[in-house]
């Protein structure tokens, strides 16, 4: 039985607060939505499979920004 060596590699991606702010005014706009019925709409489950992923998107900059716990 041969060993193989398995190298995983990682890519950093840099992106100011700027970067962030804007991603997430492009995302709002393009949705036509406030984070606020986008949420609800998730909550109520009416929301499409595009607004879920958005939905992650925004709470993953809201992260990146340290704007959550």
């Amino acid at each position: 039985m041969q060993r193989r060596e398995v190298r995983m590699t990682v890519s950093v991606v840099d992106v100011t607060k700027e970067d962030l702010l804007r991603s997430r005014e492009s995302l709002l706009q393009r949705l036509r939505l406030s984070p606020e019925e986008l949420r609800e709409r998730v909550a109520n489950e009416t929301a499409t499979a595009e607004e879920r992923v958005a939905l992650e998107r925004l709470d993953e900059i809201a992260f990146l920004l340290g704007e959550q716990a």
